[in-house]
């Protein structure tokens, strides 16, 4: 364009090339949008395709609980489980890698680095640094693996070809000589980031093929009736001198990996292990008793429920009494320890118990719920209705310690956004089988920077406060956090507990 002499057609022409430049800026803002609004959407897809394959991994699990002998194709489900989990974090980790790198979320748009139109930083970051490689190599390590879960070579094969995630070879017209360089050099920030989304969409999407194959392979109907057993129907469990003792012999066969049977006793249940239920109960009363066993056969898929029902008798000689703690041998200070009584040949309204070292409170004819009140011995005594008075002696104990967790972790590596993600640490009675809660009463966060001097914060309760949160918002990559003098109460408690310490390092 040649220069005008007149000012005003050079006026003219200046406007326009603003015009022009103003035009580009707007296009390139558009497409700018556009990867960021692409980003968010394959994040979305993402979202809905675990949660889908958190289904099928279900399905697996509950046709294994119907049927023990496909428990291998669990363990595959939950190896795939794992390393899709895996990279997944892997490649989470590299893209806040990038995005802090890119200045971090720009303050008009969190979603948005600071430098997402920067070029120089992807290829630093991803190519000369190494990492582009790295990630491709882990590409393809995680894929040979899922793969060599299945084998069954056809269906291997059919999931070769089929496979989202892979690496794309480089275009033979390309100047390229890596993939790194191929997909990464003098990309702008927010171009990359949609790739990373992709890639973990390409992981979950595999992870949806391999729990396929694995459904479709645990998806059985007939349990296998591996294991067989003499069985004897007597006529009747107890015999009198100089009487007739009769009954019926056979081989059963049954399966001891199917959990889809209940038995019953009079209507009661009793629980099945190993395909098989072992009962006994005590009689109120002597002399001959009739009872009827009931096998119930549940189908896990169609919901079919097959009946098998027989009557049996037996004889119901001289006293006895029992007295059983429902959950342990021992009693727990805080929580309701339910305590079961019963006496054959005593009637209900002549029985007489009572406590020391508990309070007892009666709750139906033949349960009770002991709640001590600090450690030591409890004794139970029964008697009443001509029975002698029997003692039962039990320990009383407090609630065993907790485990303090942030989030499933107790130490260790997290990423800066898993560990700003929770709200405190938390305390979990593990192995325990009483319905019983322990909280945090405090403890003291300690902020050790990559570079600088420490910062500690005093925290009450278990949740992040003050100061104590403004330090977890403070997490950047080699910082370290360290969680001293945890104090925990658990029910029952005088006074906290203190459970030590959990330290952790961001990577």
């Amino acid at each position: 364009m040649s220069i005008p002499k007149e000012p005003r057609q050079l006026m003219i022409n200046l406007m326009y090339l603003v015009l022009m430049a103003m035009l580009a800026l707007n296009v390139s803002a558009e497409i700018m949008n556009a990867f960021l609004s692409m980003d968010k959407s394959i994040t979305n897809s993402n979202g809905i395709v675990d949660n889908s394959n958190g289904q099928i991994f279900n399905s697996i699990s509950k046709q294994v609980d119907a049927y023990k002998q496909y428990k291998p194709y669990l363990e595959k489900a939950e190896k795939v489980r794992q390393l899709s989990s895996e990279m997944d974090s892997y490649i989470s980790e590299l893209r806040s890698g990038l995005f802090t790198v890119a200045g971090g979320p720009d303050p008009d748009n969190p979603e948005k680095p600071l430098r997402y139109k920067d070029k120089d930083i992807p290829t630093k970051f991803l190519v000369e640094e190494g990492r582009g490689e790295e990630l491709k190599a882990k590409v393809l390590d995680i894929r040979a693996q899922l793969l060599a879960l299945v084998e069954d070579e056809e269906a291997r094969k059919e999931l070769e070809v089929s496979l989202p995630l892979d690496i794309a070879e480089i275009p033979a017209e390309s100047e390229k000589k890596t993939w790194a360089a191929y997909s990464f050099e003098q990309m702008p920030v927010v171009a990359v980031l949609p790739i990373f989304s992709k890639l973990k969409n390409d992981v979950k999407t595999s992870e949806t093929a391999i729990l396929s194959h694995f459904y479709k392979k645990a998806n059985g109907e007939t349990p296998v009736m591996d294991e067989f057993e003499v069985v004897v129907s007597a006529d009747q469990g107890y015999v009198i001198q100089g009487e007739e003792y009769s009954g019926e012999v056979f081989l059963g066969a049954y399966s001891s990996t199917n959990n889809n049977i209940t038995a019953t006793i009079d209507g009661r249940s009793y629980p099945v292990r190993g395909g098989k239920a072992s009962f006994s109960f005590t009689p109120s009363s002597i002399g001959t008793k009739n009872y009827e066993a009931v096998i119930r056969v549940k189908n896990p898929l169609t919901g079919e429920v097959k009946s098998y029902k027989k009557k049996f008798k037996y004889e119901v000689g001289k006293r006895s009494v029992a007295v059983g703690a429902d959950k342990m041998n021992v009693l727990y200070v805080g929580v309701k320890n339910p305590i079961s009584v019963s006496a054959a040949g005593v009637k209900t309204g002549q029985l007489k118990v009572n406590a020391s070292g508990t309070p007892l409170n009666k709750i139906n004819e033949n349960q009770y719920i002991a709640e001590p009140k600090k450690p030591g011995k409890a004794v139970i005594t029964v008697s009443g209705g001509g029975l002698s008075p029997t003692k039962f002696e039990y320990r009383v104990k407090k609630i065993p310690d907790p485990v303090v967790y942030l989030g499933k972790k107790r130490g260790g590596s997290m990423s800066p956004a898993e560990f700003k993600a929770h709200q405190g640490p938390v305390p979990i009675l593990e192995n325990f089988d009483f319905d019983a809660r322990c909280k945090i009463d405090g403890f003291e966060l300690v902020r050790l920077p990559d570079k600088g001097d420490p910062a500690f914060a005093k925290n009450s309760g278990g949740k992040y406060k003050g100061r104590a949160k403004d330090l977890v918002k403070q997490a950047n990559f080699k910082d370290s956090y360290f969680f001293n003098d945890i104090k925990v109460r658990c029910p029952g408690d005088d006074a906290g507990r203190n459970l030590g310490s959990l330290a952790f390092t961001i990577k």
